[in-house]
């Protein structure tokens, strides 16, 4: 069983980056959390409406948005259907202002052999967003993913990112709880304290 420490209310977002994912704000507990927890992160999918009033409620949460968007092939130009996945969700972009970062791709499995391709893409859609006032988020990579010799191959995307103020993000979760495999060493490499 996982330790929940029992600490006071505070409106200091603190050190950590735990916060919700909301697929159907359908619950007014939603913005009470927000109210009395002020939380650091809060992910929205494709519902949006209700971000105005998290920023009101707790201005410093940031708030990371993304439009479902079925089809993640690695064919093509990279930068062409970087280009096609903005133009396709840019409508949502400018009208949901409450959205600090836009992720891209739900938690895409690369490999090695479309790490760069995936990395291309990732760029170019940073750079589309700045043409806009918007800043990405760039990974979007489930637990696991990726691995470390695909990570490096990805170091140019964060780069951009950063470049443009965007942030990476890991969509870090585990079973039967957040410390699950905790400290197991990543495939091939050693097990580091």
């Amino acid at each position: 069983v996982s330790f929940i420490p029992d600490l006071p209310p505070s409106t200091d977002l603190g050190p950590s980056k735990m916060g919700l994912h909301v697929i159907r704000a359908n619950d007014a507990n939603i913005i009470e959390f927000v109210k009395q927890g002020h939380p650091a992160v809060i992910k929205a999918l494709d519902n949006f409406g209700y971000l105005t009033e998290v920023k009101a409620a707790s201005p410093r949460t940031i708030v990371v948005g993304r439009v479902n968007y079925p089809q993640q092939s690695y064919t093509g130009s990279p930068e062409e259907s970087a280009q096609k996945f903005v133009a396709d969700q840019l409508d949502q972009y400018l009208i949901n202002t409450a959205v600090d970062y836009w992720e891209g791709w739900n938690e895409p499995d690369p490999n090695l052999n479309n790490m760069p391709w995936y990395t291309r893409f990732e760029q170019e859609r940073v750079r589309l967003l700045a043409q806009y006032g918007l800043r990405a988020a760039v990974g979007g990579f489930s637990a696991g993913v990726p691995e470390m010799d695909e990570f490096a191959l990805f170091l140019p995307a964060i780069e951009t990112a950063k470049e443009y103020n965007g942030i990476l993000t890991l969509h870090e979760y585990s079973a039967p709880d957040m410390t699950y495999l905790y400290g197991e060493p990543l495939p091939g490499y050693p097990t580091y304290p």
